[in-house]
């Protein structure tokens, strides 16, 4: 038994991290602590915060500390190989696109307009392109542990 984690071990150990995986993987990280920043100070500012008009201290705080959480859990999974990382990266980026989308829309006020949207839509299907064709190569799938014989 001990042999077989032992070697497992070692299985772990020969996968080599594609290098556009960590370009992801960094990616991810620089993400999350944009998230644990806007956390941290959310927190150190409530107070200053309360004071301004537009998003309440509690909102930055909640989407700070939940971007930070599944930051983290995704870089985890990317950086170690985890098999089931690349579903969660795929859905979390959508969701946090998604997001964006939504609260760049909610923050238009009448009168104001939406003058950047032509970068943030090419932003937007950047990012997506490169998570998902960098996912889908064969080294991110061997990586991952999701290369399978033909059957």
């Amino acid at each position: 038994m001990v042999e077989e984690v032992l070697n497992l071990n070692d299985s772990l150990q020969d996968r080599k991290r594609p290098f556009s995986v960590t370009l992801l993987a960094g990616l991810v990280l620089s993400i999350t602590i944009v998230h644990l920043v806007r956390f941290i100070n959310a927190l150190t500012w409530w107070s200053f915060l309360t004071t301004l008009p537009g998003k309440p201290p509690l909102y930055l705080a909640l989407t700070g500390l939940f971007g930070t959480l599944a930051g983290v859990v995704v870089f985890w999974g990317l950086w170690t190989g985890k098999p089931r990382a690349p579903l969660a990266t795929r859905i979390i980026i959508m969701v946090y696109l998604g997001y964006q989308w939504l609260e760049q829309f909610l923050s238009v006020r009448a009168g104001n307009k939406f003058e950047n949207w032509p970068f943030a839509t090419a932003a937007t299907l950047i990012v997506l392109i490169f998570v998902f064709w960098t996912l889908s190569h064969s080294a991110a799938k061997a990586y991952f542990g999701e290369m399978h014989e033909p059957s």
